[in-house]
């Protein structure tokens, strides 16, 4: 099974768990900052908008078991998600996509969470590429992502709209074997 074991976060903040409902309010309360929305993809209008990324009590969802909650170890509150949106097994590749509450940033936690997230995809979901679309104005990320070993593979121009309108997204790639 693709999903057996789950990744486990050794960083002394945060940890990694299912998405529950009770955490979607504080999930749309951080996407819809400003900070945040701009270097996102994300089309939300309310909360319930991130209502299928919940896990349901029978585990059948196979969407929202690539996304896991990123909680803070102390309080449990849901401070990012990180997982897989797409996944095409045949290929063994998968798209890797997070985001981070702003008042956890510049702490190592996207980071970690990344290579966390890849060396997991690599050496326990058989995943031999993972790649990530990122907006050409998300710095951040950009940093993180070549911070893991990422290559940039060039720009993919009108790659996904956003928010009703084409937008330009940077692929980048990790491949199983790289540092």
């Amino acid at each position: 099974m693709l999903y057996d074991s789950l990744p486990i976060s050794d960083h002394e903040l945060v940890e990694l768990r299912p998405i529950v409902r009770s955490d979607i309010d504080r999930w749309y309360a951080y996407l819809s900052q400003p900070c945040v929305f701009e270097h996102t993809s994300w089309d939300l209008n309310s909360p319930e908008d991130l209502a299928s990324h919940v896990l349901p009590l029978d585990g059948t969802s196979p969407e929202a078991m690539f996304r896991l909650a990123v909680s803070e170890r102390a309080s449990g509150l849901l401070v990012g998600t990180i997982g897989f949106h797409s996944v095409w097994p045949p290929d063994r590749r998968a798209e890797l996509a997070y985001d981070l509450a702003p008042e956890i940033w510049g702490k190592g936690i996207g980071t970690h969470l990344v290579r966390l997230m890849v060396k997991w995809a690599h050496e326990h979901a058989g995943i031999a590429r993972v790649q990530a679309t990122v907006m050409p104005s998300n710095a951040r990320s950009i940093a993180v992502l070549r911070n893991c070993g990422f290559e940039y593979e060039g720009l993919l121009r009108s790659y996904r709209v956003v928010r009703g309108r084409p937008g330009d997204f940077g692929m980048y790639s990790h491949i199983a074997g790289e540092p």
